[in-house]
């Protein structure tokens, strides 16, 4: 088995577009990483020679909770990373946090307050977009349990999103040691968010490329805000009459003009589908 390396997981037409608008990305820059996707075997010709390793799912579920199948990758640590991003420098490092803890995610922007939970609300969600995990037994029977989880809340609640079923497991696991991604290492750009270095896995739809260019043109205390830019920490007067106009400017534009950062990758398929909404793919 391989050390470590990246999976994705899609199990339409359009998921597998993505995946490869972010492979694309990752290979820029870390060419030498192992790669695998699991995905259904009828897919499996869109994407030849893109990825080291194909592997077919196992959960027919058309839901967010396909993810869980991550485990099924070759690897004894494992990145997983969904469709919708974009890879912005090497990536290697996040690797290392495994030496010491079992998974590491970042914090859900939204938090995940608006359900009923047992949980607290100290003890927020997790955005399951990115999963770094070591592939053993003990996180194989956590996943087990989150998949367990996830479809008891599906039949009680109808909660499509797989998040709030994530978190109840995680609360209630004596096992597991996990730690929080900071921001730079998993942006979720469809949301406000804050950094301080450069962001070096942006997730979310629209265009990857010039939200990269926003929020990576400067380095610094920053607050980003989607469609519209940045605004950088206080550096004179001037600077900040600047990103004031700027910021005026960008809500104008956003106003005027709101599929401005549309993602063009994807303008003539079908989008992967809004599980909130429960449309179908």
């Amino acid at each position: 088995m391989v050390i470590q390396g990246f999976v994705y997981v899609a199990n339409t037409e359009a998921y597998v577009a993505e995946a490869l608008f972010s492979v694309r990305s990752l290979r820029r820059h870390m060419p030498s990483a192992s790669v695998s996707l699991i995905a259904p075997r009828g897919l499996w010709n869109q994407v030849d020679g893109f990825f080291d390793h194909l592997i077919e799912p196992t959960l027919p579920d058309m839901t967010p909770i396909v993810k869980n199948d991550a485990h099924l990758a070759p690897y004894e640590r494992v990145a997983f990373i969904d469709t919708d991003t974009y890879f912005t420098a090497d990536y290697m490092e996040c690797f290392r946090v495994l030496e010491r803890n079992d998974l590491a995610l970042a914090h859900e922007p939204a938090r995940g307050w608006d359900y009923p939970t047992d949980v607290p609300r100290a003890f927020c969600e997790l955005n399951t977009g990115v999963i770094l995990f070591n592939n053993n037994a003990k996180v194989k029977a956590f996943f087990a349990a989150w998949l367990e989880r996830y479809r008891h809340l599906l039949a009680k609640h109808q909660f499509r999103a797989d998040q709030n079923s994530f978190r109840e497991t995680l609360w209630e696991s004596n096992e597991i040691r996990f730690c929080v991604l900071p921001t730079e290492f998993h942006a979720i750009i469809g949301k406000p968010l804050a950094l301080a270095w450069e962001a070096r896995l942006l997730h979310g739809r629209g265009s990857l490329e010039q939200a990269h260019r926003l929020l990576n043109q400067r380095i610094g205390f920053r607050a980003y805000m989607p469609g519209i830019g940045c605004l950088i920490s206080f550096r004179g007067r001037k600077a900040l009459l600047f990103d004031v106009i700027r910021l005026l400017g960008g809500y104008v534009l956003g106003f005027l003009y709101p599929d401005r950062l549309c993602n063009t990758e994807f303008s003539g398929m079908k989008k992967p589908h809004n599980w909130f909404a429960g449309e179908e793919p």
